[in-house]
């Protein structure tokens, strides 16, 4: 039964502003129809955790008659306290989509085409089941392969530990790292990031991460900004953010600061260099806890105070050097400063590098010793997670603890690169790929590798809500649940200071057709005669869940999300022995947990102490030659870069410049409205895809006035924009807020496969990008790509 929303609502007595919006189509069983005509009209709310993105937000879905009709946010959630943001307001749109995909599906026809015939679930299943027990005796074993979208969620380590059962090394999670991963992975050897409590600094400067906007969890950071920016006249806090263009992070801040993309690196060695110049660097902490420093030779000192002058660093970054002056002196005068590194500043071609000298100022400044400012995440009480990590020396997928990955890198970093490593025999022939939760073929620069790497596997099997832009690669599409519709956890949000379980749980059984990801990975292990945990047997991925926080519960940590009551309040209940609530048997926690949303520990982790941790390795030249020569990551074109490089000289050939009136450095951008690029399906989120910039249903590009006016252009013209590997067709939006070196796009539309209201509406950015990378960490660039710009006339 296909419905308006207005009318799907109405006829469940919603009126006013609720029944309002944008009209689009919603599906609804068939066997709804009584029930939404008649009645009996009861309301009922049910708690559970939003899966539009991995921020881990608790959410209050309202039904009535046991049938959602509006999302809210959880008020005792931790992470979000009652707020949402708009895509998960929108998670309806998805449930009740016209367009989710009724039936798997078999493909019909060449790969890279969009025919396909209907298969039952039990034809769909034994084929795959049968591929993967043939796999199973191969010799050699592990042409396994299973690539997932990591929203952060206990189902991305069940589907870690199905592909490990079936013999195969090759689970490649895809995620954005967190703030700070790449520099504190390379110089303080830690996965995942240290946490950090935005409320204990008095100067907080960000270089490209934009908290408010882009996942690691953009709710809890705009509740903490607005925390931060009403007490800011009492604390004196300022806010510093370094980016090429105004995000919603620079409006926020004190000072926005404009930079040549792909240079943040080299910023912080400026900053560094004017820091160990009037001597306010944290001596104690740098002799105690630190290596490289001023050892001799090829030290940090040494390669700060040769090569990053502020008149130096001026001339490379843009940025003024009474700027930069300025910047270090403030930064290290204050108490307790905080540099943060994301976003742009990890998607550049010296992401890991530039992030590593951004961590080094914490060092200098000895804002890591800081009471309370940095905090070391606590290990869940079931123990460490075992994370797939690629090994660039020798080519190698594993498994690890989280907590032991030594030279090895997380698997999520290169996961972009698959095409190339395979290329490059760092993968062998895959016979089945399994596909969940990512959508490779959009999100990817290297696109065409893509397509012509899945056109080469024998078996693609994709499982999707809704078909999408890498389907018509697949050889079988299954349909899968909404995150509405099944159980699961969201685990503790990285760089968040204190730890959290987010319960997912099923607020209605699931819509016809459509089967959770984590009771067909169990279907498939009992068919190849695995159970994926103990006792499993006919057990539900439900079951599954309750297993693992039966650990939780046997710990006596942590409790369920309660209302709002002080932290020393709850403290001074743990010393009497009490709990907020009494929950003597498992079956109580569980049903406090299903009716508060989740569970978490209120304590804080603990402060930082590097007394019990390596100390912390400085940039220096000789360390970055040996990791280009020893740890570059393989592409197809031949090998990583080998060879001995200063760290001044390889920066700065990997910064673009524009070399002609007509030419920009394209640089995409994300917004709150579609972060990860599924949004577009959804009718809400395309109308506020642009609303800051009042462009609705459509891609745009923004340009400095200066440059607009010597192209002769006009706010809202028509250009053509241009690079070696294609062509887009924007309206300009021309805005003081952005770099004059640079074109800004939106990501997020153009695709051509991801149902009405996203087939063919705006253009994707990624798709015209260089496929160029940091070869240190594997993450694709979106800062490397020249364009040219044609104005085209009406």
């Amino acid at each position: 039964m296909k419905l308006s929303r207005r009318e799907f609502l109405q006829w469940l007595g919603v009126t006013g502003a609720l029944a309002g919006g944008v009209s689009q189509i919603w599906a609804v069983p068939d066997e709804w129809g009584e029930k939404l005509r008649s009645g009996p009209r009861l309301e009922t709310w049910k708690m559970s955790t939003c899966g539009q993105c991995p921020a881990g937000c608790g959410i209050r879905v309202r039904l009535i008659d046991d049938i959602p009709v509006r999302i809210l946010g959880n008020p005792i959630a931790p992470v979000n306290n009652g707020f949402t943001c708009p895509m998960g307001e929108a998670g309806l749109e998805l449930l009740y989509h016209p367009d989710r995909i009724a039936q798997p599906m078999r493909r019909k026809g060449k790969k890279g085409e969009n025919g396909w015939e209907p298969v039952s679930w039990e034809d769909a299943l034994k084929q795959i089941s049968q591929a993967l027990r043939e796999q199973g005796k191969a010799k050699p074993p592990g042409r396994f392969g299973f690539l997932m979208g990591d929203r952060n969620t206990l189902l991305t380590e069940f589907a870690g530990e199905f592909a490990a059962r079936l013999g195969s090394s090759h689970f490649f999670p895809w995620r954005a790292p967190a703030v700070n991963e790449l520099g504190l992975r390379q110089g303080a050897g830690e996965f995942p990031p240290f946490a950090f409590d935005l409320k204990r600094t008095d100067y907080l400067i960000t270089f490209g991460a934009n908290l408010l906007e882009e996942p690691i969890s953009p709710v809890y950071f705009n509740r903490i900004y607005g925390v931060l920016k009403e007490e800011r006249t009492r604390t004196g806090l300022k806010m510093v953010h370094v980016d090429a263009r105004m995000s919603q992070a620079g409006r926020n801040a004190t000072e926005w600061v404009q930079i040549r993309p792909g240079s943040m690196g080299v910023l912080a060695l400026g900053l560094a260099y004017v820091i160990l110049r009037d001597k306010r660097y944290d001596q104690d902490f740098i002799a105690r806890y630190t290596q490289d420093f001023r050892q001799g030779g090829e030290d940090f000192w040494t390669l700060v105070n040769r090569d990053y002058s502020p008149e130096r660093v001026s001339d490379i970054t843009g940025v003024p050097a009474q700027t930069i002056l300025r910047l270090a002196r403030e930064f290290g005068s204050a108490k307790a400063p905080l540099a943060l590194s994301g976003g742009t500043s990890a998607s550049s071609e010296t992401g890991l590098f530039s992030q590593w000298a951004v961590a080094s100022l914490n060092a200098l400044s000895g804002s890591f010793s800081a009471k309370g400012l940095w905090r070391d995440p606590a290990l869940l009480p079931w123990g460490p997670s075992l994370v797939s990590v690629f090994s660039p020396r020798t080519g190698a997928f594993s498994r690890k603890p989280q907590n032991t990955l030594g030279s090895d890198l997380p698997a999520s970093w290169v996961a972009e690169q698959l095409p190339d490593l395979a290329a490059a025999g760092k993968i062998p022939d895959l016979e089945i790929l399994l596909i969940a939760q990512v959508n490779p073929v959009f999100q990817a620069s290297n696109q065409k590798a893509w397509k012509a790497w899945l056109s080469r596997i024998p078996l693609v099997v994709q499982f999707a809500t809704l078909v999408d832009d890498t389907s018509p690669h697949a050889d079988l599409v299954l349909p899968l649940t909404t995150y509405l519709e099944q159980w699961d956890l969201t685990l503790p949000i990285p760089n968040l200071p204190f730890s959290l379980l987010g319960l997912q749980q099923p607020i209605i059984p699931p819509l016809p057709g459509a089967r959770p990801l984590g009771d067909i990975l169990l279907h498939l292990g009992r068919e190849a005669g695995i159970d994926l945990f103990p006792g499993s047997g006919e057990k539900p991925y439900g079951e599954y869940v309750q297993e693992r926080m039966k650990k939780i519960f046997a710990s006596g940590k942590g409790t369920p999300y309660f209302e709002a009551i002080s932290l020393e309040f709850l403290e001074d209940l743990r010393k009497r022995g009490w709990q907020v609530y009494s929950y003597p048997a498992f079956a109580d926690f569980w049903r406090l947990l299903r009716e508060k949303g989740g569970w978490w520990d209120p304590g804080e982790y603990p402060a930082l102490d590097w007394k019990g941790k390596k100390k912390f390795l400085f940039p220096t030249a000789p360390r970055l030659a040996a990791l280009l020569k020893e740890t570059s990551i393989p592409r197809s074109e031949g090998g990583g870069e080998k060879g001995a490089k200063t760290p001044h000289l390889w920066l700065e050939e990997k910064i673009r410049r524009p070399n002609g009136h007509d030419s920009f450095i394209l640089v995409p951008f994300t917004t709150l409205m579609n972060m990860t690029g599924d949004g577009a399906s959804q009718p809400l989120l395309q109308e506020m895809f642009g609303l800051h910039s009042r462009q609705y249903w459509k891609t745009w590009a923004e340009m400095h006035p200066e440059r607009a006016a010597r192209l002769k252009l006009k706010d809202g013209d028509l250009i053509r924009v241009v690079s070696g590997n294609g062509a887009m067709t924007l309206p300009v939006r021309v805005v003081p807020t952005v770099s004059a070196e640079i074109l800004s796009v939106p990501f997020g539309q153009g695709h051509t496969e991801s149902g009405r209201d996203a087939n063919h509406i705006g253009a994707n950015p990624i798709a015209v990008l260089d496929h160029r990378m940091d070869p240190l960490s594997g993450r694709n660039s979106w800062q490397s790509t020249l364009v040219r710009v044609e104005q085209i006339k009406r």
